[in-house]
């Protein structure tokens, strides 16, 4: 039977690899869908939809719109008529001028288009998140905004929990005086003001409570000092809710992931670092863990990824939808297309640097996922202690 055992491991890593590929393939067929549906409703032309790029699996006609899947699912488009895009189709009908062409649409026809992959994306978080909270939802970090008790899962080395005797499993009661009432918000947002000041904790440890004085840490957050133990909080299932309720933690939810994924893209721009940005590759292997992990946590996944998608897609560069809406803002503004051939350059040339750009980040997620399976061989034959 050991014989065996290989064999299913891979069976089963092959399979949750298929259903991460499937994943992120249909975030991105979601997402060109909203460009699709708002195309039909302005009575705009689709010559082709496809999911994914390269050699041809699938395809079927289906009134003017050929669709397509294709072998490669990371990508996809929605050829539409009256705009010429590089990778966007065969482009036949790209200069097309017809009544029932993109370029003679009104720019906020034109805005609605555009903007439509986005709210598709936001819209599959909004509802994802509310799923969840309506079903429950498994232990699990992802959802440590909303999950996190008071109770210490980890103590950072040299941290201000270690030097004050803090120990795993300590529960923080209170704060100052404080009663944190089991609410990891209180306790995050009572710590904050106190960097480098004396507080009181009241802990519960092994059922008996206790009191301890400690100099609160600090760290740099956004330009700010804020206050911190140095320590990782447990987390709990949570549990299925009522219907307004779940609808109310989940558009909460979404909220605060959109706002956390808009900041670390500024903090990313503003620091030129990304160091902590996850490519193509990690995103992969990231989704094949989450889809190993259960059907509830893959969606969890997938809605982040989907809001990740989407604030992407709002930067301001062609080949993305805000590019887009950008240029065709400037064409609403001087009344006139931009020359194809400018568009054209722009095009290749922000290409080139995206694929350079991901390029950089799959070598930084190989480095990353590599790294400790050397760190293990180097143990191995004696070259690290």
């Amino acid at each position: 039977m050991d014989l065996f055992k290989p064999l299913v491991l891979i069976s089963q890593n092959l399979f949750f690899a298929l259903i991460g590929i499937i994943g992120i393939g249909f975030l991105i067929g979601f997402h060109e869908l909203g460009h699709f549906l708002f195309c039909k409703l302005f009575k705009i032309r689709t010559p082709s939809f496809s999911i994914g790029f390269g050699p041809t699996l699938w395809t079927r006609k289906i009134g003017e719109t050929t669709f397509k899947l294709s072998t490669i699912p990371f990508g996809g488009y929605v050829e539409i008529a009256g705009t010429a895009e590089i990778g966007q189709g065969e482009q036949k009908e790209a200069f097309a001028q017809d009544e029932h062409s993109f370029a003679v649409k009104p720019f906020y026809q034109k805005l609605f288009v555009m903007l439509g992959g986005i709210l598709f994306n936001l819209i599959f978080s909004y509802l994802t998140f509310i799923i969840l909270f309506m079903t429950g939802i498994p232990k699990t970090n992802l959802m440590y905004q909303t999950n996190a008790i008071p109770v210490i899962a980890n103590i950072q080395k040299e941290s201000a929990a270690e030097q004050h005797g803090l120990l795993i499993g300590d529960k923080i009661i209170a704060i100052n005086n404080i009663e944190m009432e089991n609410d990891i918000h209180k306790v995050l947002t009572t710590l904050e003001p106190l960097a480098n000041q004396k507080a009181h904790l009241l802990i519960e440890r092994n059922g008996t409570q206790k009191k301890i004085d400690i100099i609160i840490g600090s760290r740099d957050m956004a330009g700010k000092q804020r206050g911190v133990l140095g320590v990782a909080f447990d987390v709990a299932p949570t549990p299925a809710y009522p219907f307004w309720e779940a609808i109310r933690r989940g558009v909460s939810t979404t909220n605060t992931w959109i706002k956390n994924t808009f900041k670390g893209f500024a903090h990313m721009l503003r620091k030129k670092d990304v160091s902590g940005m996850a490519g193509p590759v990690m995103i992969i292997a990231m989704t094949i863990k989450g889809a190993a992990a259960g059907l509830k946590i893959f969606l969890i996944f997938l809605a982040i990824i989907s809001i990740n998608l989407a604030i992407l897609n709002i930067i301001p560069l062609p080949i993305l939808d805000g590019g887009q809406l950008l240029l065709y803002g400037i064409e609403a503004l001087i009344r006139k297309p931009l020359p194809h051939r400018v568009r054209e350059y722009i095009h290749i040339i922000t290409w080139l640097a995206f694929i350079g750009f991901f390029l950089y980040l799959s070598a930084q997620d190989i480095a990353r996922i590599a790294s400790p399976q050397i760190e293990s061989i180097l143990k191995f034959i004696g070259l690290r202690r």
